[in-house]
């Protein structure tokens, strides 16, 4: 009898949370939560738009060591949309016919007749790139012999980086919330709401060196990456 009376008195002595307990616990969760889902919607972002101008970065590295390396003397990155970039690439018979037929290759569309799609890139749905539009392209060959810019890939507006280079070799990776991304005025305003987002640029030559930049909005300046 005596160790039932202890069961029982230890059972009497476990207490639950009240209601009101409860009610002040989710009101701390929410209040934690509240403060920190901002910054971490902050730190997704940067992620994303980081990680999308690596992939331009990359694609743009992918057609200049294919012409170093002769697996393709011409190789045309063309921008499709502004989400969806291919690399083409004619091999040297092809070429050389060609410049056998007509004056050196001036990256149009009609320079491809003949090539191999080596490699594509679909941006994510929230990125976009800058002025680059469908039918730009951008169109390396060794020793940069027949580096040429077609479309608004050639007619966008020099940019600074560096503090000292003025080049229009660029191409910008701004989120969807941008709603004016312009890296020649260094313009990137947002869709109705208040903040900042990431902007990246990607800067190529025409032997393939590429740089990776970040806009600061306190220096209102590109920092290479």
């Amino acid at each position: 009898h005596q160790e039932k009376l202890t069961l029982v008195q230890q059972k009497q002595n476990i207490k639950g949370f009240t209601l009101l307990e409860l009610l002040v616990i989710i009101a701390i969760i929410g209040v934690v939560a509240g403060m920190g889902l901002p910054q971490f919607e902050k730190w997704s972002i940067e992620r994303l738009v980081r990680t999308q101008a690596e992939k331009v970065a990359s694609i743009l590295s992918v057609a200049s060591t294919q012409v170093e390396r002769g697996s393709y003397p011409y190789v045309r990155v063309e921008f499709e949309t502004d989400k969806l970039i291919t690399v083409k690439g004619i091999d040297a018979t092809t070429l050389s016919n060609k410049l056998n037929a007509y004056n050196k290759p001036t990256c149009v569309s009609t320079d491809m007749d003949g090539s191999d799609t080596i490699t594509s890139l679909s941006l994510d749905e929230d990125v976009y790139v800058y002025h680059l539009v469908k039918n730009a392209a951008i169109c390396f060959s060794k020793g940069g012999k027949y580096f040429k810019q077609f479309g608004s890939a050639d007619s966008q507006l020099n940019s600074t980086l560096d503090k000292v280079s003025d080049t229009n070799n660029l191409i910008v990776i701004c989120y969807k919330r941008v709603k004016t991304c312009n890296p020649v005025s260094k313009t990137f305003e947002p869709k109705g709401d208040k903040g900042n987002y990431p902007v990246y640029l990607v800067k190529y030559s025409r032997f393939g060196i590429i740089n990776k930049y970040k806009y600061s909005y306190e220096k209102n300046d590109y920092i290479n990456q």
